[in-house]
């Protein structure tokens, strides 16, 4: 009686153990099954159509960035355009004359040609020239003195160093605008002069600041 029991006991767990391998199997075909319809083929390569560059290195993408080649270093918006103030850069000539003379000294061309420089490089801008003289003598010599040494130096920038006729302007003011009111020979010295001022307005990139912004500026 007992071997029978152990027999069927047998049966029972073999009988168990073949439905749980089918049970198995079924479901590994279902899976597999399932795992193929769901596969999805991926193309090789996708296009970007959006260049993601940054050639001028201001942090903003090709695709976004409005102006090229923006000064590096300088505060820009989201468009990668920089930002700018505006200034004023004066430009000033001194001359001195000896006594009594309109003569051109020959220490004086290379500040005329400064000028002529500044001039050539803003073309929009036209110059006054200012002839003075100190207080000795009587008033209508020393206009007629003023006027001659404006008009040399006006000469110069017209003849010499080809500014055009129309930008170049001379006036006499005799002693009328002293620079040094003594009445000693070094204030008549200061006051035997041509002058000459004029300014250019220019743009300037606004820069980020760093911690190196303070040693730059020394």
């Amino acid at each position: 009686m007992k071997t029978k029991l152990n027999m069927n006991k047998l049966v029972l767990i073999k009988a168990f153990s073949i439905k749980k391998s089918a049970g198995l199997i079924c479901a590994a075909m279902l899976l597999s099954a399932c795992a193929g319809n769901s596969i999805v083929k991926l193309e090789s390569s996708v296009e970007q159509l959006q260049d993601l560059n940054d050639h001028d290195r201001d942090g903003v993408i090709e695709a976004r960035d409005k102006c090229a080649e923006t000064v590096l270093g300088a505060t820009i918006d989201n468009y990668g355009c920089g930002a700018q103030t505006t200034i004023v850069e004066p430009f000033k000539v001194d001359i001195k004359f000896t006594n009594n003379s309109y003569e051109i000294p020959p220490s004086a061309l290379p500040k005329i040609q400064k000028l002529a420089s500044f001039l050539e490089k803003n073309t929009t801008l036209q110059v006054l020239i200012e002839g003075h003289t100190s207080k000795v003598g009587s008033a209508e010599l020393n206009q007629i003195l003023s006027i001659n040494r404006a008009k040399a130096v006006e000469s110069i920038l017209v003849n010499d160093f080809n500014i055009a006729n129309e930008r170049v302007s001379s006036q006499g003011y005799g002693f009328q605008r002293l620079a040094d009111l003594a009445d000693t020979e070094t204030a008549h010295a200061n006051n035997r002069r041509i002058m000459a001022e004029l300014s250019k307005t220019v743009q300037v990139n606004d820069m980020i600041w760093t911690i190196y912004t303070v040693d730059q500026a020394i």
